[in-house]
Formats: structure tokens, sequence, C-alpha cells
């Protein structure tokens, strides 16, 4: 599912040369499993780019055994363009590992995996990233599974949290900070639910060359379903991908 697909090219072009000389600080899982169901399937309305526009992604969920631990395994299809396998942390929803394939010829387009001892694997074929890495950090979240790792937000207004990502526009692992900063009642084409809005954002000195703002809507009522995000595209139009349905 493509979202928050951010286009951090100041960041890429400042950073690149300065980041290796700062230390990554080790940090815990800052969300947790609020009871997300171990198995369902959804359909969201997701928005590729200007061009392509909004296909119907439908979201496959169930917990798997790997390693004697369980794990949420995700299969997302995005109509008939992309196809992400994920895997996360069942307790604190930490990416696994993230693939993305382009379904008309089964490329992979990007992927990112987490070995757990330290070791991260990046690859973006666009970009021409195919790099290895070493992190400490087990606060690490994928951008294509943040609309389930998000609902293990500690949700209280006024409330921040710092995790990772790591995305092709930069490669290495960029700090981002998500806060809750209201309560709102949303519709979308699932229905109007009570939900708390969670504001996406650069964090650290890297948030001096993105100002770029996300938001997110999370229903109140536990598991907190994804429901809404909403983005501004480069011509200053928001748009937004929604919630449609459970199948199952």
């Amino acid at each position: 599912m493509k979202i928050l697909c951010a286009t951090f090219w100041s960041l890429f072009f400042f950073t690149t040369f300065f980041w290796s000389f700062i230390p990554q600080a080790r940090a815990v899982a800052v969300f947790k499993n609020p009871g997300i169901p171990e198995s369902e399937t959804i359909e969201l309305s997701d928005r590729i780019d200007q061009r392509t526009g909004y296909v119907l992604t439908r979201v496959h969920i169930s917990v798997q055994q790997e390693n004697d631990k369980k794990i949420y395994l995700i299969q997302a299809e995005e109509g008939d363009l992309f196809k992400n396998t994920i895997k996360l942390d069942y307790d604190h929803l930490a990416t696994i590992s993230d693939y993305r394939y382009d379904r008309a010829t089964g490329q992979l387009v990007e992927a990112y995996l987490n070995n757990g001892k330290g070791e991260i694997h990046f690859f973006n074929k666009d970009k021409g990233i195919d790099k290895h890495f070493t992190n400490n950090d087990t606060n690490i979240y994928s951008r294509y599974a943040y609309f389930l790792s998000f609902s293990g937000f500690p949700f209280e207004i006024g409330k921040s949290v710092s995790f990772s990502s790591y995305v092709s526009e930069y490669g290495d692992a960029l700090p981002m900070k998500l806060s809750c900063i209201a309560k709102e009642s949303v519709s979308v084409k699932a229905g109007t639910f009570e939900c708390y809005k969670l504001e996406l954002s650069v964090a650290g000195w890297q948030s001096l060359f993105s100002s770029d703002k996300y938001y997110l809507y999370y229903a109140v009522e536990k598991p907190h379903r994804f429901i809404k995000y909403e983005e501004m595209d480069k011509d200053g139009k928001w748009y937004a991908n929604e919630f449609i349905r459970v199948i199952r």
C-alpha cells in the first residue's frame, strides 16, 4: 500500500555525507498490539500517484508461527499494480520484513529486512539502493506497514513517540515523530467513526530540511482500526486513502 511516499530530496543530498558521523541510538519499541484480529481481510481506497490515481487495495492479515514466535503476515494487493508481503512482530508491530513487487513483471521494487540481530538490508530498484546497515534499534517500522503498526500507538491527546524508517528517497534510517493531536469524527466509505488524529513528520535535525506533515486517523474504539490517511500533493491539493470495508 502506497502510504507516506514522501520526497525527502533535500534530506538526501544534505545528509548522505554527514549521517555516517552521527551515532545511532538504541531504542525500544514504542507501539503495542491493541488486539488486532489474527485473521482479517479489508479493502482500502489507495492513491498510487497523481498520474495513476486511486486503486482498490485488498489487505489480508493473518497470524503465523515463525521461529517459534507469532508474527503478523500482511499481503496487500494494490489493484493489478503492486503486491506487498509484510511481516510484523506480533507484540510490538515492528517490521521484520517488507517486500514490494510489481505485479505485472514479478520484479522486486523495494525491500526491507531486519534479521533481529542488528543487520538491516534495504533495497529500492528505482533509486539503485541495495545496502546493508548495522542498526541495533528495535524501533523500526516500514512505511508500507504504517497503517497497521500505528494502531499500537499509546493513544492520548498530546502524546508523541519517535521511531525510524528506511525510505527510498534517503536510504538510511530516518527519524520520525508521531503525535496524537486531536479527536475527530471522520466519515469515509465504510461509515463514520470517532477517531484519534495522528500527525507524522520527520524528527530531529533532519526536520529542518523536510517540514511536511502527514495525517492518519484511527478509530477510538479498540483495536484502533486504520480509517484514513491524508497527504498534500505537489500541486498543493490534499488527497486521502481510506477504509472501505471488512470482507471477513
